[in-house]
């Protein structure tokens, strides 16, 4: 949908008043917080919109900085004031000029938020020209237009928040000698939302009974009229009260519009004749359910979703916008109903490498969840994950986490590019990646050797004679030293050498079958018996085994001792499991098996 900038938002917008040629040298003003009043020629730096308004005279340009202003009564005519992104505006804008041409507004975020009051006033005799802009009143009309022939919205979302206010409300009264007896208003491409009425127009007659009400022509192309009780009110009732025959006659054209909910006409004749009608309504949608046509009307989006029964509907008027509502063109001669020419935009992609350390032959996570498609909540979404590793091989998959292993190390570029169920594919997302050295140390046990018996104790046996030639046997007990030792080796150079010394349960003696006595034997085997190279034998759950750190020598042989300060391991089967860490961190071990894990005994 274009660039689907919602403008919902007071404070990302510029204001922009035209102003045609007049006759004084037209000045040029820059608007600015913190500076005070000014006056052409010498002072053109204004502090704010009311200091901006008191300097104006026909035809002056006021070109406003990013920044917050409270609105002001502007009372010339011809007025450009122009902004940047960011520009707000607070409270009533109310143009009021009796002489100096068409003012013209655009780019601005208003907001009106005292009771009963409208975002823009159009009094007295010029018209006003609004575009690209977003204008919100609290509980009155967004836009009231009192006076003007020549007033025009273009490419604007008007809101009201009032249950009986319009959007836009034009009303024709011949109660003030400076106000125009005729109104005139053009809309293109602009969504017009809540209250009472999208466009609500009346003619009043509030001074003698012949004096006219005026007549009001309005012209609608592309515009959005929903979210409010009636999409557009017609109400020349009041101009029965005069005698002038056709006085307060109400035209309304409406062209490749969305007009939803009522289009509500009142009239009577008294003396004469008077009509509140469309006069000609082409290309337009009158009943559809929201939820169908608008990307989310519950928020006031009232974008087109995919699919809606709008798309390729309409057509195109010379002269009218040849943009929608953000500025995406309408193609021609076939086009969208509304304010909103729907264009599927493309996902954008985003990749992230979600193992932390790559290595290769392990897997190796990346996460596309960054990814975006802009229609994805109402109708859209990411479809399609397509995969480069970068290593020659490719992978398209529904989901946006994939796993990938690397056969060889290296540095590389992944890339991922998504595509939308409407076929429309994102741009390239990259992520550089290393590969790392994988393949964890070659770790080998050379002692002891696989189902070596060791005693724990040595016993030998000596014989002496004194000198008196008698002799004696001398017996000594020596307790066993117990060491382990192997190599280790890697091409990325070895880091440590850990060991596992685990005491094997002896096999349980048979006839001892009970199912007590099976239960309590499995409850046993659920621990193992560890050795702690501080405290010896700890009985603790077999998968929660002590890492004992052997000595790493520089020619690649470990070897461990283990401490004779601590109570002598008893008889029985052990196993030992050797294990190491490379120097980029992959630990495990890549030698056989047998060379690996070794058994031994120990006896008495």
């Amino acid at each position: 949908m274009g660039r689907r900038r919602f403008m919902a938002s007071a404070a990302a917008v510029a204001v922009v008043l035209v102003a045609p040629a007049a006759a004084h040298a037209a000045a040029t003003y820059t608007v600015k917080p913190g500076n005070g009043s000014c006056g052409a020629p010498t002072d053109l730096v204004c502090g704010n919109l009311a200091e901006a308004a008191a300097a104006a005279a026909n035809g002056d340009t006021f070109n406003l900085t990013k920044a917050t202003y409270e609105a002001a009564e502007f009372k010339k005519g011809g007025l450009t004031i122009s902004g940047e992104p960011g520009v707000a505006i607070n409270g009533t804008m109310t143009f009021s000029a009796a002489t100096g041409g068409v003012n013209k507004l655009s780019k601005v975020a208003l907001s009106s938020g005292t009771a009963a009051a409208p975002g823009i006033l159009v009094k007295g005799v010029s018209s006003l020209e609004l575009s690209d802009s977003i204008i919100l009143s609290k509980d009155g009309h967004g836009v009231l237009i009192t006076a003007g022939t020549k007033n025009k919205i273009v490419r604007s979302v008007i809101v009201t928040g009032g249950a009986s206010a319009s959007a836009v409300r034009i009303e024709t009264k011949r109660d003030d000698p400076n106000n125009d007896l005729n109104k005139g208003l053009t809309l293109e491409s602009t969504i017009l939302t809540g209250g009472a009425a999208g466009l609500g127009v009346r003619t009043e007659c509030l001074a003698l009974l012949d004096a006219p009400a005026g007549d009001v022509n309005v012209i609608a192309h592309h515009i959005t009229a929903a979210g409010s009780s009636n999409g557009i009110v017609l109400d020349s009732s009041d101009a029965a009260r005069t005698l002038s025959a056709g006085a307060g006659n109400i035209t309304t054209s409406l062209t490749d519009s969305i007009a939803l909910n009522n289009k509500t006409t009142r009239y009577a004749v008294l003396g004469g004749a008077n009509e509140a009608k469309i006069s000609a309504d082409t290309r337009s949608l009158q009943t559809a359910d929201e939820g169908t046509l608008f990307a989310a009307p519950t928020s006031r989006n009232y974008r087109l979703r995919p699919g809606s029964p709008a798309i390729d509907k309409g057509g195109f008027t010379s002269g009218e916008s040849a943009t929608d509502i953000d500025g995406d063109p309408r193609p021609g001669p076939t086009t969208d109903l509304g304010a909103d020419e729907f264009i599927n935009a493309p996902p954008t992609a985003a990749i992230k490498v979600a193992t932390p350390t790559p290595r290769n032959g392990k897997p190796v996570t990346f996460d596309g969840r960054g990814s975006g498609d802009r229609e994805a909540s109402y109708g859209g979404g990411i479809v399609k994950y397509q995969w480069n590793f970068g290593d020659g091989q490719t992978q398209e998959t529904a989901t946006p986490v994939v796993q990938h292993t690397y056969a060889s190390q290296g540095t590389t570029v992944v890339q991922l590019v998504v595509v939308d169920n409407f076929g429309a594919a994102s741009g390239v997302a990259t992520a550089p990646i290393t590969i790392s050295d994988g393949t964890p140390p070659e770790v080998r046990i050379t002692k002891p050797l696989a189902n070596q018996t060791l005693k724990l104790v040595t016993v030998t046996k000596s014989s002496e004679t004194n000198n008196k030639g008698k002799k004696t046997t001398k017996t000594t007990r020596k307790r066993l030293k117990l060491g382990f030792a192997g190599t280790a080796k890697d091409s990325a150079g070895v880091a440590n050498v850990v060991l596992f010394i685990e005491k094997l349960a002896a096999p349980s003696a048979a006839g001892q079958g009970t199912t007590k006595a099976k239960a309590s034997q499995a409850a046993k085997a659920s621990k193992c018996a560890w050795l702690d190279p501080k405290r010896g034998l700890i009985k603790r759950s077999c998968s929660r085994p002590f890492f004992i750190l052997a000595r790493l020598a520089k020619d690649g042989t470990w070897s461990y001792n283990i401490s004779t300060q601590i109570k002598q391991p008893s008889a029985g089967t052990y196993r030992v499991i050797a294990s190491g860490v490379d120097g980029t961190g992959a630990a495990g071990n890549s030698a056989p098996a047998k060379e690996a894990i070794i058994r031994f005994t120990l006896k008495k």
